[in-house]
């Protein structure tokens, strides 16, 4: 691999840890006390601003996935795309637990 390749792969693994991030600081700040705002609550399930930026940086990492096809970096793209589609589901799910 050359370094561009490297450069791509590091920039891909940083933007895959944007929303794990993001959700731990959510569930920091809940823990905390303090109040998260809901942009849309469905059913008793909140999107936060976490998780929206979350599923949006995700379908980012899919997209990218997809535009990279003919690379072997695609596939590390989409599964650091889906990753993150799962850990924002996972938090949004968690809403209506924590809610209840």
């Amino acid at each position: 691999m050359t370094t561009d390749h490297w450069m791509i792969l590091i920039m891909g693994a940083v933007l895959a840890c944007g929303p794990i991030l993001l959700v731990w600081l959510e569930e920091r700040t809940r823990a905390r006390g303090i109040a998260v705002p809901a942009l849309v609550t469905l059913k008793g399930y909140k999107l936060t601003p976490h998780s929206a930026f979350s599923l949006v940086v995700a379908v980012m990492l899919i997209f990218l996935s997809y535009q990279m096809r003919g690379v072997g970096l695609g596939f590390v793209f989409m599964v650091f795309g889906f990753i993150g589609v799962i850990v924002a589901v996972r938090n949004i799910r968690q809403s209506k637990t924590s809610a209840s």
